[in-house]
């Protein structure tokens, strides 16, 4: 079945203009996966999307966020449930991601995330990493606004990058058909020739990205 690949391209002069110098590559890297992390894994790699969509999860449309040159998130799938069930209480439930990150072909999971509202109560966490306050984007009520999230990528050996993107992901696989910006907002001449993805949000992921950088350096 032909599958539609919306890719998100950020724009990377943009980049530039708001963080010069930062390389937002040199990201965290991958650590042993944490307690409990290794079970949630197993529940998820290696199943594709049309059977993680009979555990509940849902990628429609097939929305791929990455930024070329630095990485991405992959396909978000979004389980309804777990989402109605944890966002709007600022909570994060380890055992029962809302978000399952594919690759762009849908055809294997890559990683999870988490999404949780910020009702003043402090950044959430799930084991044991803190998650990052983002400025909002289309999707189900209340992600307009700006929320906490948590993304963790499925790595080698039993590891996981705890980081917003991953620098091994990317929107643009050989089945990939087309690439376009689907995501509504100022319009800043993305690469992809449609309306780029708006500034807000990328100037909180490079503000995120560092400043988990700094989190992490500051726990060692």
């Amino acid at each position: 079945m032909h599958i539609r690949i919306r890719a998100i391209a950020l724009a990377c002069a943009l980049l530039a203009a708001v963080a010069p110098g930062t390389a937002l590559a040199e990201g965290p890297a991958p650590i042993p996966a944490p307690e409990g992390f290794a079970e949630l894994r197993a529940r998820f790699e290696g199943k594709s999307g049309d059977q993680i969509a009979t555990m509940g999860y849902i990628a429609e449309p097939p929305i791929c966020i990455s930024e070329p040159g630095t990485g991405g998130m992959g396909v978000h799938a979004l389980n309804i449930e777990n989402f109605s069930a944890q966002f709007a209480a600022g909570v994060m439930d380890p055992e029962n991601p809302p978000v399952v990150l594919l690759d762009a072909s849908l055809e294997r999971v890559i990683g999870l995330e988490w999404e949780a509202a910020d009702v003043g109560k402090g950044a959430p966490e799930a084991f044991g990493q803190p998650a990052l306050l983002l400025p909002g984007h289309p999707g189900p009520p209340g992600t307009e606004d700006a929320h906490y999230m948590l993304h963790a990528y499925f790595r080698p050996d039993g590891e996981v990058l705890f980081a917003p993107l991953d620098p091994q992901v990317s929107c643009m696989p050989d089945t990939a058909t087309e690439a376009v910006s689907d995501w509504a907002g100022a319009p800043l001449g993305g690469p992809l020739g449609g309306p780029a993805i708006p500034v807000a949000l990328l100037a909180g992921l490079i503000v995120a990205w560092v400043t988990f950088r700094h989190r992490l350096a500051t726990r060692h």
